[in-house]
């Protein structure tokens, strides 16, 4: 492709590509990858990025500050979460290296909803909740739902999955007990593996 840079040129090796592309990065351009922040979509699916979730920097003033890695809060159909999600990468992409969004998420296959930890939305197949695949206790199954949920993330652009806990449900007061395998650490260990070989599609 002509007029290509080497860092977006997907046929040089990887380590080629970050060293050319950190050469040209500003310490403003550099510190913006440090952040992981929320951004909201509207039940709607509108992109404004005027909008800021919970009280924080709106989408542009993040991107102003060359911050690219986000957890996306909110649901919407699955068709809007998509098409938000490329108009979200319109705008990285238009910045002066164009370095792409990474979009990450809570788990979104639960059927209860705890903002923060979790949530319910129709664009996603509907799973029991860690503890439920505990209580089944199959690790192929908790592969497949795994598969299939990191298929269902990436058909919408979201890349990046904050979940499973890998750690025990000890503390009964802790919000995201619901989203470990429980206190048996052997069952919890053989679901984690499980869970991540599903998600990197092994």
């Amino acid at each position: 492709m002509t007029g290509q840079l080497p860092y977006q040129d997907p046929s040089l090796p990887l380590e080629e590509r970050v060293e050319d592309l950190l050469a040209r990065m500003t310490l403003e351009e550099k510190a913006g990858q440090m952040f992981h922040t929320m951004v909201m979509i509207p039940p709607d699916g509108e992109f404004d990025v005027d909008m800021g979730a919970f009280g924080l920097a709106t989408i542009r003033e993040m991107t102003d500050k060359h911050m690219t890695h986000f957890n996306l809060v909110g649901s919407a159909g699955a068709r809007e979460t998509a098409a938000w999600t490329n108009k979200l990468q319109a705008l990285t992409a238009s910045k002066r290296l164009g370095i792409p969004a990474t979009l990450a998420t809570d788990p979104r296959h639960s059927f209860s909803d705890n903002p923060g930890v979790h949530m319910a939305t129709a664009a996603f197949s509907q799973w029991p909740e860690a503890p439920g695949l505990a209580a089944i206790g199959d690790d192929k199954l908790v592969e497949e739902f795994a598969d299939i949920a990191r298929q269902e993330y990436l058909a919408v652009g979201l890349r990046s999955a904050l979940h499973p806990v890998a750690d025990l449900a000890t503390e009964p007061r802790w919000a995201r007990v619901n989203g470990t395998f429980g206190e048996d650490n052997q069952l919890a260990a053989k679901l984690v593996a499980a869970y991540i070989r599903g998600f990197q599609g092994a």
